[in-house]
């Protein structure tokens, strides 16, 4: 019974140092982060503020609360599980998250903020942009207007003297042939007839 126990302790010890040197290398990975952030905001020439301090904290307590749990688990399963997997999957993933937070590029975090930026005034300002958009909608379709004449409406029929055409059109398809009307302006003759 003694050996089982010594078995057990001795195990558990292995998963505390373990679960240990995991924790230990995430808070380094945050620390390289936090320092890297510092150096490109004051290479962009940001104040840092303790607002960016306080994104370090919410961030830390993103990671270990999932990471506490994952700890639990682990030491209640440590009879069957020769490692801790869970706290380690985790924290390599938390590790791997602020390694490409620190191979981000300056200009391109800057890019970001200036985006949420702009995007946060169209917001504020969504009246305004709305009553520009339709302005500008309304003046487009103004000027559409103005360079497309509307078409001339189709000329009513016009009586033709019988004398001023010959009884038969000279084509067989104009719709007035042998009515003696013309459907052009008074004083144009159709072109389907033939003068005298």
């Amino acid at each position: 019974m003694n050996e089982a126990i010594l078995n057990y302790t001795s195990h558990l010890y292995g998963h505390v140092v373990l679960i240990v040197a995991t924790t230990a290398a995430l808070l380094l990975a945050m620390l390289i982060d936090l320092i890297s952030g510092v150096q490109k905001a004051r290479a962009r020439g940001e104040a840092t503020t303790s607002q960016g301090f306080k994104k370090t904290c919410e961030k830390a307590r993103k990671y270990f609360g999932p990471y506490i749990v994952l700890i639990c688990i682990d030491l209640l399963a440590c009879v069957l599980i020769p490692v801790p997997a869970f706290s380690m999957l985790w924290a390599a993933y938390c590790i791997f998250c602020e390694f490409k937070s620190v191979r981000e590029k300056s200009w391109q975090k800057e890019e970001l903020r200036k985006a949420e930026k702009t995007l946060s005034v169209i917001i504020e300002n969504k009246d305004d942009l709305a009553k520009l958009v339709a302005a500008v909608l309304f003046e487009q379709q103004e000027q559409a207007r103005a360079v497309i004449p509307a078409p001339e409406p189709e000329p009513e029929p016009v009586p033709v003297e019988p004398d001023e055409l010959e009884s038969t059109c000279a084509s067989e398809v104009c719709a007035y042939r042998g009515k003696g009307i013309c459907h052009y302006k008074a004083g144009q003759f159709c072109p389907m007839y033939v003068k005298k």
